[in-house]
């Protein structure tokens, strides 16, 4: 049908306003483990189910342990992530490309007798030949004959065939070392004494250094302080190369680059008030590294490995080992996504460690919250007489984003009470619990004495426990500092779904949000918005103000909404700030709804 276009008349623009920011999940688990199964690059995996996790990592895994109890929680929770500690220092790899069913055919390989590829392991660069795979009646006998071609050219890199692809992984751990040596002065020294490094030849004089020498000192030390005053202000080449550092009369030093280079560096001296550590530095090692592959001679298989830069997966760099704390960092920096953080590995973690993970969260308020949960199976937790147990050592330290569990057989547990808690919906109507009188599915309750239980209670250790009505539950549900557990995170909630509605209030405008009364009603509206679901979730409930008095709002009112939000007036605002263009600053009371944990009962009784 022809005809004009009615846009010609009638003009139509359809914009989009942008979607609004999602929200940060409350209900997400991050276990830290050291199964050798996630890499350093990847750092963590996610997971929907215990089965999923269980695939990958086996069901006697640290982290599938820990994983079965959080997901047999009732309700269940929905995701669950699994983190990499590098408890020990972990080899460079070449993790190749994923073979499609045509690509794994046996045949494919049983035609080849002289395969070829060059790869370089740590540094080293190797050509194998000669590769006969016609005997081979899988693939994991293909990865053999190329590891043993790699033991016969001096190499300790070993292939595999995991399933999928192959993957070449150095023989080396770790970042590598600079080499490094020491020079100690064990007297002042004497004029026309010389030591002399990487060529350089340092002279030492009465007074009057010029060049390349030092004074001596009235001691050992002081020499040792003129040496490395030179040393660190020199601009000569073969100094330059070279790191300095001293404690005392010892001055360091240490090769710029890492590996075995810096070896050759030598150091000499003619001094009898001088004591090398050797005749060059040492120590030096390369880091651990796995290049792609590339064509060799004979018949090339370095594509068919799919190990090439064009067909691999990743290059995995060798890792240094990393402290519990420094693991907690990277995964903080890794996603945003999870809340909570246990450790579930084969090495184990030292008080002082797992107490330094929880400073690091403890800090986390400053960013994006965390949480952080420990099981402990130390009987020192019952004793009222113990102070070094790591509950007793959590509760002095006063942590609010961290708790401890007590369970005497069950290495795992506080996975269990991260389940319950995080099966949690915000968006849902009364849906926040509180964790007394919870349960813990496959976790072995507690016999207690009331004494013993009265010990936990007062260093703020959670226990699930047995008691004579042949019921078992979940106490006290509180953090180290012996704040609540929910207040914790239903705060925590509330504060990212007011930042939330407000920036997105302020990002799906799609013109602006006027410095008005209209434009500030605009924000408070966003603010009431995650407060009313505060109250339909059940975090927030009417009840008495006892904070102080702000806008009309006094000590003593009753909040029957639960909350109140108060914006300074725009009459009140100063030039500057509305030149700034800042939000005049709004106040806002909150009531939490609470939960009850013991009740008592007088009875009397008249007959």
């Amino acid at each position: 049908m022809g005809g004009l276009s009615v846009q010609n008349l009638i003009n139509v623009t359809v914009s989009l306003t942008p979607s609004g920011a999602q929200p940060l999940s409350f209900g997400i688990l991050m276990i830290a483990g050291d199964s050798n199964v996630i890499n350093g690059t990847q750092r963590l995996r996610t997971y929907t189910s215990l089965p999923a996790l269980a695939n990958d990592f086996g069901t006697t895994a640290p982290e599938c342990l820990a994983a079965a109890l959080y997901f047999g929680q009732s309700p269940t929770p929905s995701t669950c992530m699994v983190g990499r500690w590098l408890s020990t220092a972990t080899a460079a790899a070449n993790d190749g490309g994923i073979l499609t069913s045509a690509q794994q055919t046996l045949a494919n390989w049983q035609s080849i007798t002289n395969g070829g590829f060059d790869i370089t392991i740590d540094g080293v660069a190797y050509t194998l030949t000669g590769l006969n795979f016609s005997l081979q009646t899988n693939l994991n006998g293909v990865a053999t004959v190329i590891t043993t071609a790699l033991s016969g050219a001096g190499s300790t890199g070993v292939c595999t065939w995991n399933g999928t692809n192959f993957v070449i992984t150095s023989g080396t751990t770790g970042t590598g070392v600079a080499a490094s040596g020491t020079v100690t002065f064990t007297g002042d020294g004497t004029a026309n004494d010389t030591l002399t490094i990487n060529g350089l030849t340092i002279t030492l004089v009465a007074s009057g250094a010029t060049g390349s020498q030092i004074n001596i000192g009235a001691s050992a030390t002081i020499t040792a302080a003129n040496l490395m005053q030179f040393l660190l202000a020199s601009t000569n080449a073969d100094l330059t190369v070279l790191n300095f550092s001293r404690s005392g009369a010892v001055v360091t030093i240490t090769s710029n680059t890492v590996g075995t280079a810096g070896n050759s560096i030598a150091i000499s001296k003619s001094s009898t008030a001088i004591t090398l550590s050797g005749s060059d530095l040492s120590g030096g090692a390369a880091p651990s590294s796995v290049s792609a592959a590339t064509a060799g001679s004979g018949t090339d298989i370095s594509t068919m490995l799919a190990l090439t830069a064009s067909t691999y997966q990743a290059l995995i760099p060798g890792y240094a080992a990393e402290t519990p704390a420094a693991c907690a960092l990277a995964l903080y920096n890794a996603s945003a996504a999870w809340y909570g953080l246990m450790f579930s590995a084969t090495a184990s973690i030292s008080t002082s460690e797992s107490l330094a993970v929880s400073t690091f969260i403890e800090g986390t308020t400053s960013g994006i919250a965390r949480v952080h949960g420990v099981t402990t199976s130390d009987t020192n937790s019952l004793s009222s007489l113990s102070s070094s147990d790591i509950g007793a050592q959590m509760q002095a330290a006063g942590y609010n984003r961290s708790l401890c569990q007590y369970s005497s057989t069950t290495p795992h547990a506080v996975a269990s009470f991260f389940g319950r808690n995080f099966s949690i919906n915000f968006d849902n109507s009364n849906s926040v619990i509180a964790m007394m009188y919870k349960q813990e599915p496959s976790v072995v309750a507690e016999t207690l004495t009331p004494a013993q239980a009265q010990t936990l209670q007062a260093k703020n250790i959670n226990v699930f426990v047995n008691y004579v009505n042949n019921t078992a539950i979940v106490q006290y549900g509180v953090m180290s500092s012996g704040q609540f557990f929910d207040v914790i995170q239903d705060t925590d909630w509330l504060q990212n779904a007011i930042q939330t509605n407000v920036y997105n209030a302020l990002y799906t405008s799609p013109t602006k949000v006027p410095q008005t009364d209209s434009g500030v009603n605009t924000i408070t509206n966003a603010i009431s918005s995650a407060c009313g679901q505060g109250v339909t979730n059940g975090t927030i409930a009417g009840g008495t103000w006892n904070g102080p008095a702000f806008g009309s709002l006094v000590t003593g009112q009753y909040l029957k909404a639960g909350y109140y939000i108060y914006a300074q007036p725009l009459a009140q605002q100063s030039e500057a700030q509305r030149a700034e263009r800042i939000c005049p600053p709004i106040q806002v009371a909150v009531k939490l709804a609470g939960a009850i944990a013991t009740v008592d009962v007088l009875v009397q009784v008249n007959q």
